[in-house]
């Protein structure tokens, strides 16, 4: 921001921006586990669409949708350098070994959910067993002295590190295992050094739609690299000239709120009713910092047996990179699909998912 990179403006209207963000210490991984959303237009061409940085979902159902192929199509002949997607829990543990204290000589590690009522329920429990490692909630978690205890039967045995699978404001008002509200005595262990929240809190303002537009001059200010994927290109409406080409196009782009997540609020331009292009104009001029604009990316098909026949949907790949030791790209990817005449692709939205090939061999980079 003091060097002009970013507006300060961009940070500091962020819906993700938390005072609980300078909580770890600024050398600290903040993201042990990120998920890119990637689209591919007509003529071939990646784009970055978003990053996912919070509490990235769907690598549970990634391995399980190998699983479920693997099941009713046994049949299906299999490429000899399809990468194994079993190995991709063993790699999440370890980037989550890799960010404990370090005080911690065996460090353990849990799962904290919301619970059964969370859209990711069966994630977290698939991630939990296959990782080794304790699923809990709130209530089985207790601060004291400064340590964080899992309670379990009767019995304390200290964490190292939370493998954070519940929003932050969910986090600072649940309550543990004494009956009293677990999140600032979780903050108090962090900031002492004692536990590690994977990811850490306040990295919504990394999934900011705005802050989105300066990634590739980000990349290059820290990295001195040039971004190898292109993003797409983005209009923020809190800069008059931009605000004047978006509300003249409105009904040729996508049309997003900054503190929207999970499709929630898009309006795609080409497809949309008068009536909604004129509402989402009175937002844009009485809050301009709140929305942005892209250009629309026609997204590519694939087919989709619709219980009749194949029919082409709409899709976009999230690939994850979990970040330890070393960065690995997991051998794993999601592949979502939008529902019959829609471009939004969220679980949500009632968009769904297929299994996603990965092929790679020894000393290679995967494809």
């Amino acid at each position: 921001m003091a060097d002009g990179v970013v507006p300060a403006w961009v940070v500091e209207s962020s819906p993700g921006l938390r005072p609980t963000g300078a909580l770890m210490g600024r050398h600290g991984t903040r993201a042990q586990v990120s998920g890119t959303d990637l689209v591919r237009d007509p003529d071939g061409g990646w784009y970055v669409l978003e990053d996912n940085l919070r509490v990235p979902s769907g690598i549970g159902y990634a391995v399980q949708n190998r699983r479920l192929t693997q099941a009713v199509l046994p049949e299906l002949p299999v490429p000899d350098d399809l990468l194994p997607a079993d190995e991709t829990p063993a790699m999440l543990r370890r980037a989550l070994v890799a960010a404990a204290p370090a005080a911690a000589d065996d460090p353990a590690v849990v799962v904290l959910s919301s619970g059964p009522g969370d859209p990711a329920w069966f994630e977290h429990r698939l991630l939990a067993d296959e990782m080794g490692v304790p699923l809990t909630e709130s209530g089985d978690l207790l601060v004291q002295d400064g340590r964080v205890h899992m309670v379990a039967e009767g019995h304390r045995s200290p964490v190292d590190v939370i493998y954070l699978r519940m929003d932050e404001e969910a986090l600072l008002h649940a309550q543990g295992a004494d009956g009293v509200p677990l999140g600032w005595p979780l903050l108090a262990a962090v900031h002492a050094g004692r536990l590690t929240l994977a990811n850490a809190l306040g990295n919504g303002v990394g999934d900011d739609k705005a802050l989105y537009a300066y990634v590739p001059r980000l990349i290059e200010y820290y990295l001195g690299e040039k971004a190898l994927l292109g993003d797409v290109p983005t209009y923020l409406c809190g800069v008059p000239e931009q605000r004047a080409e978006v509300l003249g196009r409105l009904g040729e782009l996508v049309l997003k709120p900054v503190d929207g997540y999970g499709g929630d609020r898009v309006v795609i331009g080409p497809r949309a009713e008068a009536e909604e292009l004129d509402a989402v104009r009175e937002q844009i001029l009485a809050a301009p910092h709140r929305w942005i604009a892209q250009e629309m990316v026609t997204l590519t098909t694939h087919p989709v047996f619709d219980g009749t026949a194949l029919a082409p949907r709409h899709v976009d790949l999230r690939a994850f990179v979990f970040l330890g030791e070393t960065a690995e790209v997991a051998p794993v990817a999601l592949t979502r699909v939008a529902p019959a005449g829609s471009m939004i692709v969220n679980s949500s939205r009632g968009g769904g998912s297929k299994d996603t090939w990965l092929l790679g061999g020894a000393g290679e980079p995967p494809v």
